[in-house]
C-alpha cells in the first residue's frame, strides 16, 4: 500500500457484538441473512472513522447536520444491551510494514465521554504502548493520558479532552522533541489517516437527478452531485473518461455515444447520455440502476482523490490509502451489471487504489467470487439464545470445502446443493443456517 491501510477491525463491544473481529482483506465481503449484524458491523467502522477526524463525541455521531446524518440508532444504539458503554478497536499497517493498534471505550450514560484509550506501535525499542488513558476527571471535562517520550523514567502524562478521541489529539498534543515523541506522533497519524480515508458510499439515485453546482466535483456519500464529479472526469482526466463511457456501454442494450455534461442557464450540471439518433437522455431519465453503477464505477476509478472524505482541503490532498465500503452492493442493478461492478472492484484492489468492503446478497455476486476472493469473505451470523453476532471466515467453516465440491457459493447458497454431497456421517446444518440455506 502507498498509504497506512486497515487490517483488522475489533467489536469488541458495541451493538450485537461482544469480541469479534473483522479481518480487512483488499477485497472483503460481509454475507449472511437479514438481522445476521453485517450493518452493525459497518457502523463499527463508521464511528472510529467519524473520530479519527477529531470532532466532539456527540456531535460525530448524532449530528443531523452534516451529509451522512447520524449513525443508525446514534449513541445509544451504539451500546450493547445492558451496558452504558461501547469498545471498538483496530489495527493499521503503516507505510512502512509495521503494525499500529487503538481501542477505545466510550460512555455514553451519565454523560458522554471517552473513558479509556490505547494506542500500541512500533519504536526503536520494539512495539510499545505509545498513548494509555487514566482515569477521567468527574468535574473538568477531561482525562488523564500518558504519552510514550522514549526517554529514562516515567512517561509525561497531562490531561486530554475527554469528549474527542485521545489518539486525534495527540499530534498537537505533544512538543515531538524527543525521538520518542515522534513515534508516537507518526503512530497516531498513521492510524488517523487510515480511518479518517474510510468512505460509505450509499448511492440515492433520486437524489442524482437534479442540476447540481458544477464546483461541487467530489462524490459525496450519497453521490448526489454525481453529475459534477463526472465533468470533473471528462475535463482532467480524458482516458479514465472513456473507460467510464466503455463500462456503460457494456452494459447496455442499446447504442449509446457518450456521456455528456449539460448546463443550465445558471451554470449548473447534470449528466445526459448520448444515444445518438434517438438524442440526449438526461439523468432525470435515466434508470436507478444506470445511475447508480455510474456511481460506484466513478468512484472505484478515481479512488480517494475523487470522494469527498470529509477532510480539510489540505487533508484530501494528501495520499490516502482508501477503504470503500458499500453496503448491499447489488441494489438496482442487474446481475450482469453486478459482476461487472465486482470485476472494477477486484482492478481498485488489485492496483493498490482501494480497499474495499461490501454487503451482498446477490447470487450473481456470490457466483462471480474466485477461490482467492474466498479469503475475504467472512459470515456474519446471529446467536439464537444469546441473540450475539459473531464473524467467522468462510474458508473456516467447517463444510466448506464440501460444499465448494458442489458448486460455486452463490448456487450452494440458493440451491442448497451441499446436502447432496454431504458425508453421511456429517452434520453440517449449522453451516446450512449461517449461509441461510435451506
Amino acid at each position: 500500500m502507498t498509504a497506512p491501510a486497515i487490517e483488522e477491525l475489533r467489536l469488541t463491544a458495541f451493538k450485537s457484538f461482544r469480541e469479534e473481529t473483522l479481518r480487512i482483506a483488499p477485497l472483503t465481503v460481509l454475507i449472511g441473512r437479514n438481522s445476521s449484524g453485517k450493518s452493525n458491523a459497518l457502523d463499527g467502522l463508521e464511528v472510529l472513522s467519524r473520530l479519527s477526524r477529531g470532532e466532539d463525541v456527540t456531535e460525530a455521531l448524532e449530528s443531523r447536520r452534516s451529509a451522512a446524518g447520524p449513525v443508525r440508532g446514534g449513541l445509544a444504539g451504539c451500546v450493547p444491551h445492558g451496558t452504558d458503554r461501547f469498545t471498538l478497536g483496530c489495527s493499521v499497517r503503516t507505510e512502512q510494514g509495521d503494525l499500529v493498534t487503538l481501542d477505545v471505550t466510550v460512555q455514553v450514560e451519565p454523560e458522554v465521554q471517552i473513558v479509556e484509550e490505547r494506542l500500541h506501535g512500533p519504536t526503536a525499542r520494539g512495539d510499545k504502548c505509545l498513548l494509555s488513558s487514566g482515569e477521567p476527571s468527574p468535574y473538568a471535562g477531561d482525562i488523564q493520558a500518558m504519552w510514550h517520550n522514549g526517554r529514562p523514567g516515567r512517561n509525561p502524562s497531562g490531561p486530554f479532552r475527554n469528549s474527542r478521541l485521545l489518539t486525534s489529539q495527540l499530534p498537537l498534543r505533544i512538543p515531538g522533541d524527543s525521538e520518542g515523541e515522534r513515534e508516537a506522533i507518526a503512530a497516531a497519524e498513521s492510524m488517523l489517516s487510515a480511518l479518517s480515508s474510510v468512505f460509505h458510499l450509499d448511492p440515492v439515485p433520486h437524489l442524482m437527478r437534479q442540476y447540481v453546482p458544477a464546483r461541487d466535483v467530489r462524490i459525496r456519500r450519497t453521490a448526489e452531485n454525481l453529475s459534477a464529479a463526472v465533468g470533473r472526469i471528462e475535463r482532467s482526466d480524458e482516458a479514465l473518461f472513456r473507460r467510464l463511457v466503455e463500462l456503460l456501454r457494456s452494459l447496455t442494450d442499446h447504442r449509446i455515444e457518450t456521456l455528456v455534461v449539460t448546463r443550465s442557464e445558471l451554470g449548473d450540471v447534470m449528466l445526459a447520455l448520448d444515444e445518438g439518433d434517438r438524442g440526449l437522455t438526461p439523468a432525470r431519465e435515466m434508470s436507478d440502476g444506470t445511475l447508480r453503477f455510474l456511481a460506484i464505477a466513478a468512484s472505484l476509478l478515481t479512488g480517494s482523490s475523487g470522494l469527498d472524505l470529509g477532510l480539510s482541503s489540505a487533508g484530501q490532498r494528501a495520499e490516502h490509502s482508501l477503504m470503500l465500503v458499500i453496503e448491499e452492493l447489488e441494489n438496482g442493478l442487474h446481475p450482469s451489471q453486478a459482476s461487472e461492478v465486482l470485476r472494477l472492484v477486484r482492478q481498485a484492489s488489485d492496483d493498490n487504489r482501494a480497499r474495499v468492503l461490501f454487503t451482498t446478497h446477490s447470487p450473481a455476486l456470490l457466483s462471480a467470487l474466485d477461490s482467492r476472493d474466498h479469503e475475504g469473505v467472512t459470515v456474519c451470523s446471529r446467536d439464537r439464545d444469546s441473540g450475539r453476532s459473531r464473524l467467522t471466515r468462510l474458508t473456516d467453516l467447517d463444510g466448506y470445502p464440501a460444499a465448494m465440491a458442489a458448486g460455486s457459493l452463490g448456487e450452494v447458497i440458493t440451491q442448497g446443493r451441499l446436502q447432496a454431497t454431504r458425508p453421511s456421517d456429517r452434520d453440517f446444518s449449522e453451516f446450512d443456517r449461517m449461509l441461510g440455506i435451506g
